[in-house]
């Protein structure tokens, strides 16, 4: 049923397993967060676009206008993909709890989010997760699209792309994340990735096939509700991210602080690497004040990890 205006909320994700490997074809998990992003849309009587945020300054411009700008680049690219199908001027509301800095998915989240808004309004039938893959990999040169999964359809899930199999895991109370302080653009290094390996391509398919068989066994352990087979899976999991370069020296050091300190069962990277947050398996958080989190880094930010069994949800 068309109607003039929608809110749409979506969660923010998080990587579990699988990163890189995901982008040649491997299965991968992800976990969507009980962080958000609120969009209100409402029809205009115009063809003016209007966006504002709670993060950013407004920007206003038309819908025979539309062009990539920053800091509303996604917003953009969800106008630009659908103009054919959108018959009139939008006022468009932000309202993210979600830090854009950390990694966490937001950027996903606003697209599904707004996608699932205009597919509402213009009654246009969108694959919602496909269009927003699409969007995420003419932006960013390369996505698996799996942070976009998880804001659709909520909770932990376990995702093959070469069956497009998806599995719904029970969500787990005993991960959290650290942030490191600082992240490199996942084009930055996905190409370095590339780089290492140049004359190396078989060497590198092979530390691809071994991540997935690693999220083969971690999909088995979450099932089973196997802890210690999980914690083995992270840790070799995180020898193979090192195999790929994509553990630099500060966040070594950090993996041996959060077992020594925190004794943590497992840690790995979440995320492309070099730099991002760390996945933690357990550990004795209530013991780690503020300040010794920021004598590791200033930046650096303690999260646990609370997941969303919620995908994205429209209210008219």
């Amino acid at each position: 049923m068309a109607c003039d205006w929608i809110k749409a909320r979506a969660p923010g994700s998080v990587m579990l397993f699988g990163e890189h490997a995901v982008l040649a074809g491997e299965a991968a998990m992800v976990a969507a967060l009980d962080q958000y992003i609120t969009l209100t849309v409402e029809k205009r009587v115009d063809d003016a676009i209007e966006i504002s945020s709670n993060l950013y300054p407004p920007y206003t411009t038309h819908l025979k206008e539309l062009t990539i700008t920053e800091p509303y680049t996604f917003v953009l690219a969800c106008l630009m993909q659908q103009k054919q199908k959108i018959t009139r001027g939008l006022t468009i509301r932000i309202d993210s709890d979600i830090n854009p800095t950390l990694g966490l998915g937001s950027s996903a989240a606003i697209t599904v989010a707004l996608l699932s808004a205009l597919d509402m309004l213009f009654q246009i039938k969108m694959d919602v997760w496909l269009q927003a893959r699409d969007i995420i990999r003419n932006l960013q040169g390369r996505g698996s699209g799996m942070d976009a999964l998880a804001s659709l359809h909520g909770g932990a899930l376990y995702h093959s792309p070469k069956t497009e199999q998806i599995l719904t895991l029970a969500p787990r109370s005993d991960l959290h994340l650290l942030y490191c302080g600082y992240k490199t653009a996942t084009a930055t290094v996905l190409q370095r990735v590339q780089n290492t390996f140049t004359r190396a391509e078989g060497v590198l398919d092979s530390i691809y096939h071994a991540i997935g068989e690693t999220v083969q066994l971690a999909c088995q352990a979450w099932q089973n509700d196997d802890t210690a087979l999980l914690a083995k899976c992270m840790d070799i999991h995180q020898g193979l991210q090192q195999a790929l370069q994509v553990s630099d020296q500060h966040c070594d050091h950090l993996r041996f602080w959060l077992k020594e300190r925190v004794a943590v069962e497992a840690v790995k990277i979440s995320g492309s690497g070099l730099g991002d947050c760390l996945l933690a398996l357990g550990g004795q958080w209530q013991e780690i004040s503020a300040d010794e989190i920021t004598a590791l880094h200033p930046k650096a930010r303690y999260m646990p990890l609370t997941m969303s069994t919620t995908g994205v949800s429209l209210v008219q």
